[in-house]
Protein backbone atom coordinates (compact mmCIF):
# COMPACT_ATOMS: atom_id res chain seq x y z
CA UNK A 1 0.00 0.00 0.00
CA UNK A 2 1.78 3.27 -1.21
CA UNK A 3 1.50 6.90 1.17
CA UNK A 4 -1.63 8.03 -0.92
CA UNK A 5 -3.37 4.85 0.15
CA UNK A 6 -2.48 5.13 3.27
CA UNK A 7 -3.37 8.02 3.85
CA UNK A 8 -6.73 7.99 2.41
CA UNK A 9 -7.20 4.73 4.79
CA UNK A 10 -6.23 6.94 7.49
CA UNK A 11 -8.82 9.37 6.76
CA UNK A 12 -11.79 6.73 6.01
CA UNK A 13 -10.85 5.62 9.78
CA UNK A 14 -11.46 9.68 10.95
CA UNK A 15 -15.10 9.32 8.96
CA UNK A 16 -14.59 10.38 5.72
CA UNK A 17 -16.21 8.78 2.74
CA UNK A 18 -13.55 6.89 0.18
CA UNK A 19 -15.57 8.38 -2.50
CA UNK A 20 -15.07 11.68 -1.76
CA UNK A 21 -11.12 11.69 -1.68
CA UNK A 22 -8.81 12.69 -4.18
CA UNK A 23 -5.77 14.40 -4.34
CA UNK A 24 -7.45 17.48 -5.64
CA UNK A 25 -10.30 17.70 -3.50
CA UNK A 26 -10.64 20.72 -1.33
CA UNK A 27 -10.12 20.22 2.82
CA UNK A 28 -12.44 22.93 3.56
CA UNK A 29 -14.40 23.62 0.07
CA UNK A 30 -15.09 20.48 -1.30
CA UNK A 31 -15.06 18.29 2.22
CA UNK A 32 -16.25 20.55 4.48
CA UNK A 33 -13.29 19.74 6.88
CA UNK A 34 -12.87 22.65 10.17
CA UNK A 35 -9.95 23.21 11.51
CA UNK A 36 -10.73 21.17 14.90
CA UNK A 37 -11.58 18.16 11.88
CA UNK A 38 -7.83 19.20 10.48
CA UNK A 39 -6.07 18.49 13.49
CA UNK A 40 -7.69 15.19 13.77
CA UNK A 41 -6.53 14.26 10.85
CA UNK A 42 -3.19 15.45 11.33
CA UNK A 43 -2.84 13.09 14.59
CA UNK A 44 -4.01 10.34 13.21
CA UNK A 45 -1.91 10.75 10.73
CA UNK A 46 1.07 11.35 12.99
CA UNK A 47 0.30 7.98 14.56
CA UNK A 48 0.15 5.96 12.18
CA UNK A 49 3.23 6.90 10.02
CA UNK A 50 4.70 7.93 13.39
CA UNK A 51 6.02 11.35 12.24
CA UNK A 52 5.88 14.70 13.23
CA UNK A 53 3.71 17.28 11.35
CA UNK A 54 5.10 20.75 12.11
CA UNK A 55 1.69 22.65 13.57
CA UNK A 56 3.04 25.89 11.20
CA UNK A 57 2.21 23.35 8.63
CA UNK A 58 -1.13 22.19 9.07
CA UNK A 59 -2.31 25.89 8.03
CA UNK A 60 -0.82 25.11 4.23
CA UNK A 61 -2.70 22.61 4.00
CA UNK A 62 -5.80 22.98 1.78
CA UNK A 63 -5.92 20.05 -0.78
CA UNK A 64 -6.22 16.10 0.07
CA UNK A 65 -2.97 16.19 -2.10
CA UNK A 66 -1.18 18.54 -0.01
CA UNK A 67 -1.61 15.93 3.05
CA UNK A 68 -0.26 13.60 0.99
CA UNK A 69 2.59 15.06 0.32
CA UNK A 70 3.61 16.36 3.56
CA UNK A 71 3.31 12.66 4.67
CA UNK A 72 5.75 11.55 1.75
CA UNK A 73 8.32 14.57 2.74
CA UNK A 74 8.26 13.83 6.20
CA UNK A 75 8.77 9.97 5.52
CA UNK A 76 11.38 10.26 2.91
CA UNK A 77 13.12 12.49 5.58
CA UNK A 78 12.83 10.05 8.21
CA UNK A 79 14.50 7.46 5.67
CA UNK A 80 17.31 9.53 5.27
CA UNK A 81 17.94 10.43 8.74
CA UNK A 82 17.95 6.86 9.48
CA UNK A 83 20.15 5.85 6.64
Amino acid sequence: MDVREQVFAVMRGVGFDGDELADGKRLAEDLDIDSTELVEIVVALEQHFDITVDADAEGGFTTVGDLVGCVGRLLSAGSAARG
